[in-house]
Parts: C-alpha cells; sequence; structure tokens
C-alpha cells in the first residue's frame, strides 16, 4: 500500500486561487508576485500528498468535528480533510489569514 494520498481541489478552491492570482497581479499589479504565490499556494498543496495530518486541525466548530485541518502559506491559510481509507486529500478553501473564516464559510456548499 502506497504511503501518497490523492489530492482534489475542490470547484470553490480552485476558485479561491484564481482569485488571489487576480486580484495580485491585476489588482495590486504585481503579476511577479502573484505567480511566486501561486507557486507557493500549488507547492504547499502538492506536499500534502505525504503525510497530510501533520498540520493542526481548525479550532471551531462544526468544521473541528469534521477533522478539517489548516496549512498557512504566507498570509493565505488552506483548509482541508485527509480521508484516511481512501487516501484522499481534499482541498476545500483557500482564505486570506486576516478574514474572519468562520463568517465566510457556507457550510451547505464548503463541505
Amino acid at each position: 500500500m502506497s504511503n501518497s494520498y490523492t489530492i482534489i481541489i475542490s470547484p470553490a478552491a480552485q476558485e479561491d486561487v484564481y482569485n488571489i492570482y487576480r486580484y495580485i497581479a491585476f489588482e495590486l499589479k504585481t503579476d511577479i508576485a502573484a505567480q511566486r504565490l501561486y507557486d507557493r499556494i500549488i507547492s504547499m498543496i502538492d506536499s500534502l500528498e505525504k503525510m497530510p495530518e501533520r498540520h493542526p486541525l481548525v479550532d471551531w466548530e462544526p468544521w473541528k468535528s469534521l477533522n478539517i485541518r489548516k496549512v498557512p502559506v504566507e498570509n493565505f491559510m488552506i483548509f482541508y480533510s485527509v480521508n484516511i481509507s481512501e487516501h484522499i486529500v481534499s482541498i476545500l478553501r483557500i482564505f486570506y489569514g486576516g478574514q474572519n473564516v468562520e463568517e465566510l464559510i457556507d457550510y451547505s456548499k464548503d463541505y
């Protein structure tokens, strides 16, 4: 049995990455910084293929009970779940760390 996990990125997380890139590249007009941040986010997501449980669980409900984990990348936070039995990591959302994430999440759609 392989120790590698398959990574699945939700449509919401894909949109989050796109919006982060677009904002930095076009609103702040720093396309090099946008590409570097995008590369760091993707690299962190790819690293979850091995030992995805190394990052902490969130500390608020209902995501804590759902075993949702978080990992920072610069000023952003990647939220994901781990299905141990199927060896799947699901990337749920990526938010700016200064946002009140609990208020942003639509629990009916985001998990």
